[in-house]
């Protein structure tokens, strides 16, 4: 049996060696690296001057020196390198072309294609603006011989995120802007003419970047929308202040089909003012001047100058809002009865939900108060006193604000991962609010009046959301002053509160 077992030991050992060079013998006639090349460009479609980049993906096993790698743009140019850049200098339609070649003669190619115009527009829209008409938008300019850039918001967030992002935008399509004859704006209220105005603002603190660079000076500005002209004209004048660009249009949207032609910004506003489309033409000759300043105006000019000198016209929204939430909330505690947690808290959840947007400032809210309530029941048993007590609360609170930021840099969610400090400081004190009260009251008193406080700011939100009003408080400031004689009003009021009606409406009967 022994012989055996070495024969067949010696078998399988011969057997694996002429495997194993049979396998060598194969790798060494296959290629170790196949070419395979794929062109990814950042668009198909682009302006004369532009600088195009083109580069070709999953290159990391390929080694350089042994690559020969050439381009050909397709207007007589070449160019070498896995990744190119390219300008135009005339209009058209080219197919780019790339060509990989190792040392052992292997050859790769693809082939992409790249528009190229000449005029250029841009259009400025928020997520009021239907999704389906962009591309035919673009489509209709295409035909045109026209490049539709547009610029909108990545997500949808409130409306002082919108206004920033369109701002940015804007900055990163510097070149497209500095192309085109024309912007047309479309977006809700006055969204669009307060990202312009901060365009103008960021223009204005910024060493690297000036007007000049865009071209403003020989730019129109189209204001599209169905919100009455009065309304937007404070706002787009403002924008025109400090932009100071040709002109400013206000117009219907229908007249955008008008203009996606190759004209200039002069040709644009001519086509519109001898259409019969509704407009009204903005510039120098219709800002106000010192010697107009009146009774009924005075705080439209204050708040034009801090405008024109940087203030952020955000930050002016909001403090704009402060009366009218404060007057909503006097009137729900006066006449109706509805308890909640004062004014100021109320209020600065309100101010929180307009920053951050509803649904992120609920989640905040949640986050905190179910922490804080954790919280308090694990120290129940200790016995502290209280301002320790609410320390340790407000820094699990704490914990938790930074348990949603990671909650929202894992989930890409750059709206949830970058507010500021400020409205969630906001939420934290409606948080400390409750636990002070379940501590003094219990649990079902503080819910109660937690739950009124949420309802009141949430009511409020949609009211001071509402983008007319805000449009309207903003073109004419003076509105809130209304806020006085109504508080004053509020103030004196002496009958039995809606709710009392209610709650009492069976002794009602009998005294009547």
């Amino acid at each position: 049996m022994k012989p055996f077992f070495q024969q067949t030991i010696l078998t399988s050992l011969c057997a694996g060696v002429i495997f194993g060079t049979a396998l060598l013998a194969h790798a060494q006639d296959t290629p170790q690296n196949k070419l395979s090349v794929h062109i990814t460009q950042g668009s198909n479609q682009s302006f004369v001057g532009k600088l195009n980049n083109f580069s070709l993906a999953d290159q990391q096993n390929l080694d350089p020196a042994h690559i020969n790698t050439v381009w050909t743009f397709g207007d007589g140019t070449k160019s070498e390198g896995s990744s190119v850049s390219h300008a135009y200098k005339l209009s058209g339609t080219y197919a780019v072309k790339v060509t990989q070649t190792d040392d052992s003669g292997q050859i790769a190619e693809d082939t992409t294609q790249i528009t190229v115009f000449t005029h250029v527009a841009i259009l400025l829209i928020d997520n009021s603006f239907p999704s389906d008409q962009i591309e035919v938008k673009q489509q209709e300019a295409a035909r045109e011989q026209v490049l539709l850039v547009v610029i909108q918001p990545k997500t949808n967030g409130p409306e002082t995120v919108t206004e920033e992002a369109l701002t940015n935008q804007l900055l990163d399509a510097r070149d497209a802007v500095l192309k085109a004859n024309y912007i047309l704006v479309e977006t809700s209220g006055s969204v669009g003419s307060s990202a312009l105005s901060k365009l103008a603002q960021h223009i204005k603190q910024s060493s690297d970047l000036s007007f000049e660079d865009l071209g403003i000076k020989d730019k129109g500005i189209f204001i599209l929308s169905n919100t009455p002209f009065g309304v937007l004209a404070p706002a787009a004048q403002s924008a025109f202040d400090q932009l100071r660009p040709n002109y400013v249009l206000l117009t219907k949207p229908e007249a955008m089909d008008l203009i996606l032609e190759p004209m200039t910004a002069e040709e644009a506003k001519q086509t519109i003012i001898t259409s019969p489309i509704d407009h009204r033409l903005l510039g120098p000759f219709s800002a106000r001047t010192v010697k107009d300043i009146g009774i009924t105006n005075f705080i439209s000019f204050g708040i034009n100058y801090l405008v024109n000198k940087g203030v952020p016209i955000n930050s002016i929204t909001l403090i704009l809002m402060l009366p009218v939430i404060a007057t909503i909330l006097s009137f729900s505690r006066q006449v109706i009865g509805m308890k909640a947690f004062g004014l100021v808290t109320p209020t600065m959840t309100t101010l929180s939900f307009l920053v951050m947007g509803l649904p992120y400032g609920l989640i905040i809210f949640s986050a905190v108060l179910l922490s804080g309530t954790l919280t308090r029941l694990i120290l129940k048993r200790l016995h502290l006193l209280y301002l320790p007590r609410m320390a340790l609360v407000l820094t699990s609170a704490s914990i938790a604000i930074l348990l949603v930021f990671g909650l929202g840099a894992s989930t890409d969610n750059s709206i949830l991962a970058s507010f500021s400090i400020f409205p969630i400081l906001m939420l934290t004190l409606l948080a400390e609010e409750f636990i002070a009260l379940q501590f003094k009251s219990g649990a079902k008193s503080a819910f109660t009046v937690t739950t009124w406080t949420l309802v009141l700011s949430i009511g409020c939100y949609f009211i001071v959301s509402w983008q007319l009003l805000r449009t309207i408080i903003v073109s004419y400031p003076e509105i809130v002053l209304l806020t006085l004689p109504l508080n004053i009003l509020f103030g004196r009021w002496s009958g039995l509160r809606i709710t009392e009606y209610i709650r009492f409406r069976h002794l009602l009967r009998y005294i009547q």
